[in-house]
């Protein structure tokens, strides 16, 4: 596997990560997801992360980031994140075309690299993106990858990023598009004790699991939200948001989930898919 490194100095021992996920934007302003118009409620957010004078060190992008595959789509993502003069690391969803991803957000400061290393930590990109699938899949050079990272930097503490959730959030018609083979990766990161979170998107909710010494964490999306612990696909009236990562030089995570005070999306709840 041809896999990149980019390394990034912070100069202090605490690192704040801005978690985004799920944008799904359009080349067109005018379009909606489920009746959400996409690229104003990524505007929404991002005005949000300015009101709070949250500063963060990088964003994170764990995919999903065009819903209609065109190159305007991608730059518009770029438009929008380049003013906050951070490093940008992103990975492919389901809903994205991981070439042309790579091919929009592989410019400084955006980075499509598949390892972050800090002074004090390390930050892993999975791709788990299946072509023309709703599903995700880890493959065996991808773990075999994984673990390599882990044995060679045991000494520095790592969050671990993908698109697809690899553990049950609780909703029926979800676990059923998660990583197929995720228990693989929850015995893996099992095996390591300087994994401290694997973090994920896709399922457009806030959720918050720990699993030995792993907290396994979703971020809401940047547009419409989907309703916890439902059977079928269902649509939810919350808010877009974020997750804010404050790491620790001693390892620790402290987690934050926020959500955009003074936007209301149009959500039309009589769709029954995306």
């Amino acid at each position: 596997m041809n896999q990149q490194q980019t390394r990034l100095f912070v100069g202090r021992s605490n690192m704040k990560i801005l978690h985004l996920s799920d944008p799904h934007l359009f080349a067109d302003d005018s379009s909606t997801l489920l009746g959400v118009n996409t690229n104003e409620s990524l505007q929404a957010v991002l005005d949000d992360i300015r009101r709070r004078n949250i500063t963060p060190d990088l964003f994170v992008v764990t995919g999903d980031i065009s819903q209609d595959y065109t190159p305007e789509s991608y730059q518009k993502f770029v438009d929008y994140l380049a003013p906050f003069k951070k490093p940008v690391l992103s990975l492919a969803g389901n809903h994205d075309e991981r070439p042309k991803l790579k091919q929009y957000l592989s410019k400084s400061p955006f980075t499509t690299a598949e390892q972050m290393v800090t002074e004090h930590w390390q930050l892993l990109m999975l791709n788990s993106h299946v072509p023309g699938k709703v599903y995700g899949h880890l493959s065996e050079d991808e773990l075999s990858w994984l673990e390599s990272c882990l044995v060679d930097n045991s000494d520095l503490p790592t969050m671990v990023f993908t698109h697809h959730h690899p553990i049950p959030v609780g909703s029926h018609w979800l676990d059923q598009i998660g990583i197929e083979n995720g228990q693989q990766l929850v015995n893996l990161l099992s095996q390591h004790s300087q994994v401290k979170m694997c973090a994920f998107g896709h399922v457009h909710q806030s959720t918050d699991r720990h699993h030995k010494h792993i907290n396994y964490c979703s971020v809401p999306s940047t547009c419409v939200q989907f309703k916890k612990h439902s059977a079928d696909f269902s649509a939810s009236q919350e808010k877009p948001g974020y997750n804010l990562y404050d790491c620790t030089g001693d390892g620790q995570i402290i987690v934050n989930s926020f959500r955009v005070d003074n936007y209301l999306p149009s959500v039309n709840m009589a769709i029954s898919g995306y």
